[in-house]
């Protein structure tokens, strides 16, 4: 929770200081400073409550303007999926947008030969999105575009006029840009039918302006620094009764934000009463424990336990039994985990590039099979065979579906990796009943007698989220778009909303994993990444808490 209206992310962070500038100036030159400090501070940000502008508490940060731009249609289109070949359908209907239609163009990508837009085409609704060929497009933009060259092999000379083959000259030298080069798309202009842009370039230290082809030009969030000021106390305590957090969630909280100010808190309303979602979630079968925990964490309904035998019936695989109402109290119970180190259960999921890096992605695959290995595939969209590594190919699941790579990779993590070294059979490709599938996110592995057994035949069939999942990398990437758009961006968009849905949409029944313990064990390992990848105490991370209504005042302890 924070103060700031002039970042694109609310936050709340921590002042750094030393003594050592203190020891290098006089009394009199320090209090000259700091009044200009101060002065400087309130200016630039008339949001600031007074108390934090006296505190001067900031820090500044680099942030990332997603890109936007108005375009229109030339020409009549297609609209496609991420393989760069499949049409968006719609109501059985493939996808036909028509000359004129407005768009926004949110990305920008060279893929299968071609320059192609990812672009919004309904105004109305974030999740009206495909890709358009961008000879298709024509943008509209009134101001400069941030942007980089690329597919350029050595360096590609800049037109003084696009209509004449002549390059640019700057005191007698051509100006050539290297690839990927900064660069601002100020325009473009057709020539006959083709498209050139207008760029302008730091050539020798000198901005110039020059015309290029588009293929060698993409699109790129623009990026500014920006001043990231923290809340002090009291104004952390007028931010949560603002959003009306509820006093049993305080003392966490506050503990919280001592040692991680910038970090975000969300309240989330369930509008559920407590007895009645831990009575829903606590169903037979609906969550499950392993069978070697003890007897109070195991359900003794006569559905799930034969008090004659003393023993649990098995609803999946060989040893996972029917949690207990205790147990399944205690997980679902936010206040056992609002520490440092459980709280990533609560982690909102969308894809942030500033910190969502690949070194945090290697922190959760480290020790894995996965660690610093490639795998060979064939790409989607030449049809050529290639290899990529697996960090990388979480990076790429991300940024196609816009889901956080951490949670990717953990997810993954959780579902198949049964040691350093070993795996499950859902990533081998070496299944007799579906050899050469492949399923990272152990997807449609419902309960019963071979869960992966499921989960590959669901891999092996349909054509939706890129299936046949017949590599790792359709099945990562296709995965991710699986999980982007059933559960992310429907609403389930934390871990714990994950495992317990109690969202208002397919209420306790749309739930990923069985586990109940699943989020928990889930939540270390993503702290686990933050914290080797020293991403811990400088980021600013938002978590979105539930609440029930009629809660318990005290907390809903561990099964003894």
């Amino acid at each position: 929770m924070l103060n700031n209206k002039n970042s694109t992310h609310n936050r709340c962070i921590r002042k750094s200081s030393s003594d050592t500038a203190f020891k290098r100036c006089n009394i009199r030159r320090l209090i000259v400073s700091m009044m200009v400090v101060f002065s400087m501070i309130l200016s630039a940000n008339p949001y600031l409550p007074t108390s934090s502008r006296a505190a001067g508490e900031y820090r500044t940060e680099v942030t990332y303007d997603p890109i936007s731009v108005p375009a229109t249609l030339i020409k009549t289109s297609y609209v496609y999926q991420s393989d760069y070949t499949t049409v968006v359908s719609k109501d059985g209907v493939n996808l036909k947008l028509k000359k004129g239609t407005s768009v926004t163009v949110i990305g920008d990508k060279w893929a299968a030969g071609r320059k192609w837009f990812y672009v919004n085409y309904n105004s109305s609704s974030e999740e009206d999105k495909g890709y358009i060929k961008a000879t298709n497009i024509s943008l509209k933009n009134k101001n400069a575009l941030s942007a980089k060259t690329v597919n350029i092999n050595g360096t590609k000379a800049l037109r003084a006029k696009a209509e004449v083959k002549k390059a640019l000259k700057v005191n007698g030298k051509v100006v050539r840009v290297p690839d990927s080069a900064s660069v601002k798309l100020i325009s473009e202009k057709y020539v006959g039918s083709a498209k050139w842009y207008y760029i302008s370039y730091q050539f020798d230290a000198t901005a110039v302006n020059g015309y290029i082809k588009p293929k060698f030009v993409q699109l790129e969030k623009r990026m500014r620094t920006v001043k990231i000021y923290a809340l002090d106390e009291a104004q952390f305590e007028e931010e949560m009764n603002k959003q009306g957090i509820p006093d049993i969630y305080k003392q966490y909280l506050r503990a919280l934000h001592e040692a991680y100010p910038f970090w975000e808190f969300r309240l989330y309303d369930t509008g559920l009463d407590w007895e009645t979602a831990l009575k829903e979630e606590s169903k037979v079968g609906r969550n499950l424990i392993s069978n070697a925990k003890s007897a109070a964490w195991k359900s003794k309904d006569p559905a799930a336990y034969d008090e004659k035998t003393g023993t649990w019936k098995v609803f999946d695989g060989s040893n996972w039994v029917a949690a207990s109402k205790e147990a399944v109290a205690y997980y679902m119970d936010p206040r056992n985990f609002l520490n440092e180190r459980t709280i990533f259960q609560f982690e909102l999921q969308a894809y942030d590039p500033e910190y969502q890096n690949r070194d945090a992605v290697n922190k959760i695959i480290y020790n894995t099979p996965f660690y610093g290995k490639t795998f060979n595939y064939t790409d989607p969209v030449t049809g050529m065979q290639t290899s990529m590594s697996y960090v990388d190919a979480f990076m790429s699941a991300a940024e196609n579906s816009s889901v956080s790579p951490i949670h990717l990779a953990s997810r993954v993590k959780q579902e198949v990796v049964t040691s350093a070294t070993t795996t499950s059979p859902a990533v081998t490709g070496t299944n007799e009943t579906y050899p050469g599938i492949y399923n990272f996110y152990n997807i449609g592995a419902t309960s019963g007698e071979n869960p992966v057994l499921n989960g590959l035949k669901w891999a092996s069939d349909g054509d939706t989220y890129m299936r046949p999942w017949t590599d790792p990398y359709l099945s990562i990437v296709g995965g991710a778009l699986y999980i982007g758009s059933r559960y992310i961006n429907r609403g389930q968009d934390t871990v714990y909303l994950e495992k317990f849905n109690v969202t208002g949409t397919d209420r306790y029944s749309h739930q990923y994993m069985t586990n109940v313990e699943a989020a928990n064990a889930e939540s270390i390992k993503i702290q686990k990444a933050y914290t080797e990848s020293g991403l811990l105490e400088k980021t600013p991370i938002v978590f979105k808490i539930p609440y029930y209504s009629g809660m318990p005042a005290e907390v809903c302890k561990a099964p003894q």
